[in-house]
């Protein structure tokens, strides 16, 4: 039996397949040294596991495996990483899944970033209804590259019902987001059922999205400078990284609306935010040259 063939006896979700029996398999320990042994399953979940002239792993009552981590070999396939979580049987990803999870998380990183950041007037003046216009003309996040290379099926850890429920937050989104073009505005209904949607979706996948406190900080000097951006800012991104000498930097991206952004003179205004972000970065005791970039909306929703 290769790899590929054990694996397929498990269903997406790590249940075995002919729900009862067992599988023989071989073990390979630390110093590579292989054992023989089997993998015994009940109801679809694993619940022994027994290793010749070795271990011997279950639980008095027979209940599911849990947090047992088990490296197999199968012929002269390298070996299997795998893990038993509550009965569920999954298997370390491939570099190429795992590349893409990472995409996934990235792209969904901006988005979350661009959802959190719309410029809005904030000093009360304006009714219900002009703040979620202004809320929608911001909501450059709305775009189908904010879930690109999305999988679930890279996601197990979260469990079944955690794991179905982003499913579905990922999918309602990613329809609206196919109607809107990228040239446009989204409608009201558009906007509330992605906007609903996105936020089932952040919060299921914070713990992936972790904000440091360093990066806490630059957040909040660079929220001060975007009190001052004028009204033709819709929003506002950053991430941490190094320049082209390897000192700390962080990268500004401020998104203008195509239709009233005075475009000749955004290089201008480019120049200015730095100054003021370096001076706001340096009050927040942040040693870091700040870069700035001014791109439209409607370029970021339609990037490829």
């Amino acid at each position: 039996m290769t790899a590929i063939e054990f694996t397929e006896k498990f269903e997406d979700m790590g249940r075995y397949r002919a729900v009862n029996g067992y599988e023989n398999v071989t073990f390979v320990t630390r110093t590579r040294r292989r054992y023989p042994g089997r993998v015994h399953f009940r109801d679809g979940f694993c619940v022994r596991v027994e290793m010749d002239g070795g271990g011997d792993w279950s639980y008095p009552d027979q209940s599911p495996l849990n947090e047992i981590r088990l490296l197999l070999q199968f012929d002269e396939d390298k070996p299997l990483a795998t893990a038993v979580d509550h009965g569920r049987v999954l298997f370390q990803q491939s570099p190429e899944r795992e590349a893409s999870k990472k995409e996934f998380l990235a792209n969904f990183r901006v988005a979350r970033n661009l959802f959190a950041h719309p410029q809005v007037d904030v000093d009360g003046r304006q009714d219900a209804v002009a703040l979620e216009r202004m809320l929608i003309r911001s909501a450059i996040w709305l775009t189908p590259k904010s879930v690109e290379a999305f999988n679930a099926d890279q996601f197990p850890e979260l469990g079944p019902d955690r794991q179905f429920e982003l499913k579905s937050a990922v999918n309602r989104f990613q329809e609206v987001a196919d109607q809107v073009p990228a040239d446009a505005p989204a409608t009201d209904v558009q906007f509330r059922n992605a906007a609903e949607a996105f936020t089932v979706m952040r919060d299921i996948l914070a713990p992936y999205l972790s904000i440091p406190d360093e990066a806490r900080k630059v957040e909040k000097a660079l929220a001060e400078v975007g009190k001052e951006f004028p009204t033709w800012v819709i929003n506002w991104d950053y991430e941490l990284g190094s320049d082209s000498d390897d000192a700390a930097a962080v990268w500004v991206n401020v998104f203008a609306d195509n239709s009233t952004a005075p475009i000749p003179q955004l290089g201008r205004y480019a120049s200015d935010w730095t100054t003021k972000i370096r001076t706001s970065l340096t009050v927040a005791g942040i040693d870091r040259w700040p870069y700035v970039r001014v791109r439209t909306g409607d370029e970021h929703k339609a990037r490829a």
